[in-house]
């Protein structure tokens, strides 16, 4: 089966700082895969290099096979890859369905999105079809032309999964879903996002701090340490290892 993502070798340096050194992943088709380490690993930056933010200095980026290494931010997204952000994206005074629609005409690429911002577009029946099936997909129909700052942050987080849906993704990167959720949070958006996973079939790779989340929602994972790949496999396998206990924790110090 071929891979739905698959990165080989993946290096980035930053004044002569590593930041990845040679990094490889791979991603099938459905999974749920997590990306785990300490502060200032290189996680973010390894999601950057994926999605063309920024260039590695070498390896390779492939989509269902396909180089994609070379191709910009907007391609690689209408190519397959959709993602959220670690820090919410929105705009306070767009409504919920608005932020949906934007997300529906930019993967159209058809020149509707400009006439929208110039006040002469409207939505068409089938964007707005579009729209209101992942709406209700995620629970937020009652919510679709409140304003984005009368949202929860919870709220937010899934209408940022929703955008990230418009794309159609084949591959959906997700960076810290859960940062600034509490517990009960947390589990409604894996929930949510487990449900959407089973009814449209796209693969999920996640950057996460939240240890238990990762432990319950992961197939497999990957820890990177200081830009370096020290841990693969089965997820309750790798958060076992002795290397990735020391990498989160640090070294193990005698009793006095």
């Amino acid at each position: 089966m071929t891979a739905v993502l698959e990165a080989r070798g993946v290096t980035k340096t930053f004044a002569g700082i590593t930041a990845l050194s040679s990094v490889s992943l791979e991603v099938q088709p459905g999974e749920r895969v997590g990306l785990i380490g300490p502060n200032g690993a290189g996680k973010t930056t390894f999601f950057n290099c994926l999605l063309g933010v920024l260039a590695p200095d070498r390896g390779t980026v492939l989509l269902e096979g396909d180089d994609v290494s070379d191709l910009p931010v907007h391609v690689r997204s209408r190519r397959g890859i959709g993602r959220t952000f670690q820090r919410i994206e929105l705009f306070g005074e767009s409504t919920v369905r608005e932020h949906l629609l934007i997300a529906e005409r930019v993967r159209r690429g058809d020149g509707s999105l400009w006439r929208d911002l110039l006040g002469r577009g409207r939505p068409r029946a089938d964007e707005l079809e579009a729209c209101d099936e992942v709406l209700e997909l995620l629970g937020l129909a009652r919510l679709a032309d409140e304003p984005i700052e009368h949202l929860s942050l919870g709220q937010g987080r899934l209408v940022e999964v929703g955008r990230a849906l418009m794309t159609r993704p084949k591959l959906l990167l997700l960076d810290e879903p859960s940062s600034g959720l509490d517990r009960r949070e947390t589990a409604d958006l894996a929930a949510t996002l487990r449900t959407v996973q089973d009814e449209q079939g796209f693969a999920i790779l996640l950057v996460e701090h939240d240890v238990e989340l990762v432990s319950s929602f992961t197939e497999r994972s990957y820890v990177l340490d200081f830009g370096s790949l020290i841990a693969e496999g089965p997820t309750h396998e790798v958060l076992a290892s002795a290397a990735v206990r020391e990498a989160y924790l640090g070294p193990e110090v005698d009793a006095p």
